[in-house]
């Protein structure tokens, strides 16, 4: 009988003296998706990576299916009180002392795009790369729900960095100082807008 495979370690060099980092095999999927990402965005750009991981996103949530992830309020306001891949970025981030250049790439392309678009409010207010593919998967499913759902803010699982979405905040009827409110529990604020409410 095989030995438990996620009890394994691979040992990989940090770049950090005196740093020891192990990769166990069931975290080595997640740090491979974050390292595919920088070479994606070296072999085919950072344009082509947004619309790669939209596409997984918008996958995933074809096959989970319409629906809202988080916590939700008596309104159409939802939060996500833990960060998701919070863990897995804390731990990229420890092996690469900070963000890939290609990472800021992506973020500075997604902000450009928000700039030049007629609907900004349909953008996420990132925080991190991942945000790319969470938010098509939080939109995909609220689409196959009837609705729409808008990402006001953000916060970094990294610090208390945090990221807003003006043009989104304003569609929703809140302030940003309420948004800002609800991050002091939360990671991603989100609100629900109903067709019939345009």
């Amino acid at each position: 009988m095989y030995p438990a495979l996620s009890n394994c370690k691979i040992p990989v060099y940090s770049g950090k003296e005196g740093v020891d980092e192990m990769i166990r095999f069931e975290n080595m999927l997640p740090r491979a998706f974050l390292v595919g990402i920088t070479k994606i965005v070296d072999m085919a750009g950072p344009l082509k990576t947004i619309s790669w991981m939209q596409s997984i996103g918008e996958e995933l949530a074809q096959i989970e299916g319409p629906g809202f992830e988080g916590a939700r309020t008596d309104t159409d306001i939802v939060y996500l009180p833990i960060a998701p891949f919070g863990n897995e970025i804390v731990e990229f981030s420890r092996v690469y002392d900070e963000n890939p250049p290609q990472f800021n790439e992506i973020i500075s392309t997604m902000s450009k795009l928000k700039s030049e678009s007629d609907a900004p409010w349909e953008f996420p207010a990132m925080s991190h790369v991942l945000d790319v593919l969470q938010h098509s998967y939080n939109q995909q499913r609220a689409e196959l729900a009837g609705t729409r759902y808008y990402n006001l803010g953000s916060k970094s699982t990294l610090g208390d960095t945090r990221q807003y979405n003006e043009e989104a905040i304003e569609r929703s009827g809140l302030t940003k100082e309420d948004v800002s409110e609800i991050l002091d529990k939360a990671f991603f604020v989100y609100v629900i807008e109903h067709p019939e409410k345009e």
